[in-house]
């Protein structure tokens, strides 16, 4: 029979045991590289949205944070757009196409073309306001009505300028009044 002292003997005193075992290490280390990576994706989308605003919203901001960026749309004012010789900067001024007080005054440095504003364009711009009230546009896009207007609602419009309408093909008797 083995006496009581020699089986404590032969048992260790201590049991090694280790913080992080293999498994422990690679599941920490996946928690992180899944957490960078979720980081830099909540980043990127921050950086990417962009609000969109009414122009009596923008009036109000103020000057906007320099990572901040707004988006603004609106007609455009009569006889307020101005060109500079070279034709790279565009001055004018934006008001709400749904009837709002406030004026937005707008720079724009970059090419535009030769048909650009009209009285019923949509203007859509995303940039910030700065310091001098002014909205820096960093790009801009200008939606002309007649792409998205049926052909009544373009002879509607040509007949408030004064032109002469010409009736859709589909409805020949429709600017004829005695029809």
């Amino acid at each position: 029979m083995i006496d009581q002292d020699e089986k404590h003997d032969r048992q260790p005193l201590a049991v090694p045991t280790t913080l992080f075992t293999s498994r422990t290490k690679i599941a920490f280390a996946l928690v992180l590289i899944v957490g960078a990576l979720a980081w830099f994706a909540y980043g990127a989308f921050q950086r990417a949205t962009v609000n969109f605003m009414t122009i009596d919203e923008v009036a109000a901001l103020g000057p906007t944070p320099e990572d901040r960026t707004v988006g603004v749309s609106g007609k455009l004012v009569k006889d307020s757009f101005i060109r500079s010789p070279d034709g790279l900067v565009a001055n004018f001024k934006l008001k709400d196409e749904n009837g709002g007080r406030q004026v937005l005054d707008v720079r724009y440095n970059g090419e535009i073309g030769q048909v650009f504003f009209n009285d019923f364009s949509e203007i859509i711009m995303r940039g910030a306001v700065g310091q001098d009230g002014v909205f820096t546009a960093a790009e801009l896009t200008v939606r002309c009505p007649s792409k998205y207007l049926t052909e009544q609602e373009q002879a509607e419009i040509e007949s408030q300028q004064g032109a002469e309408p010409m009736p859709p093909p589909y409805q020949p008797g429709y600017f004829d009044p005695k029809a």
